[in-house]
C-alpha cells in the first residue's frame, strides 16, 4: 500500500483526501518511482473541477491521484525500459505524482542531474513543455 492524495469525485476542495492505494506495478515502457517531490499545477484543480483534456474518452475512474510531474529514486521498470535502473534519480511527467509511488513512461522521463534538487527538478516537466509550445507557435 501507498498514501496519495486524490480527489474522489468532481468538485471542489471537499472531494479531496489522503487515502492508502494500491502501490503500482510498473508495465511495459514504465517507470516505478518512488516520489521524492511533486510539482503544482493549475490542471490539477481543473481536473478535479471537471475539466478534460482534449482526447479524454470514457467516464473516469475515481479517486484520481493528483500531480502531473514528479521526480524521485527508480524503485522498479517495466518490460523493455533500457537506460534506466532502480536507484537511478530521475524526474518526468507522471499521471498521480501526488503519491508515495507514481508510475513514469520511460519515453518522458529524464535522468536529474546531480547538482539539481529533486523539488527543483519536479517543476520542470510542465513548465518545459509549455515554454517549448510557446516557441514553437511563435516560430
Amino acid at each position: 500500500m501507498a498514501k496519495a492524495y486524490v480527489f474522489t469525485r468532481y468538485g471542489g476542495p471537499e472531494t479531496e483526501a489522503l487515502v492508502d492505494i494500491d502501490r503500482p506495478r510498473p508495465g511495459p515502457g514504465q517507470i516505478l518511482v518512488a516520489v521524492r517531490a511533486a510539482g503544482v499545477n493549475p490542471v490539477d484543480w481543473k481536473l478535479r473541477d471537471g475539466f478534460r483534456r482534449p482526447g479524454d474518452t470514457g467516464e473516469p475512474v475515481f479517486p484520481i491521484v493528483f500531480g502531473s510531474e514528479a521526480s524521485g529514486v527508480v524503485e522498479e521498470v517495466g518490460e523493455g525500459v533500457t537506460g534506466f535502473a532502480p536507484g537511478d534519480e530521475v524526474f518526468g511527467n507522471a499521471a498521480g505524482g501526488y503519491a508515495q509511488y507514481t508510475l513514469l513512461s520511460a519515453a518522458v522521463t529524464a535522468h536529474k542531474p546531480a547538482g539539481l534538487s529533486f523539488t527543483d527538478a519536479a517543476t520542470l516537466p510542465v513548465a518545459a513543455a509549455t515554454a517549448y509550445d510557446g516557441l514553437r507557435q511563435l516560430a
